[in-house]
């Protein structure tokens, strides 16, 4: 045969997932973020990392939940870190 086939590979499992929410009430102009990286398992034993905006991949209601989510943490923080 003169031509060799390439395997085909596929995604098997995601062995690390890491979301990192970004928020700065003292700068208006600096907007909310959710970001996220991810390690993907492949078939032939690679991984390959994958990472971008969160917004675009979620609903509007994890949206909100997250939003209100950050609005607590930063609450909580501020009460247990500032004097």
């Amino acid at each position: 045969m003169a031509w060799t086939q390439e395997p085909t590979i596929t995604a098997t499992g995601i062995e690390t997932m890491v979301v990192i929410l970004k928020t700065n009430p003292l700068d208006p102009d600096e907007t909310q973020s959710a970001n996220f990286w991810l390690m993907v398992r492949r078939s032939d034993g690679s991984t390959k990392k994958l990472a971008g905006d969160l917004v675009p991949h979620i609903t509007v209601a994890q949206r909100d939940g997250l939003l209100a989510f950050m609005a607590s943490l930063r609450t909580q923080a501020e009460a247990e870190v500032l004097p």
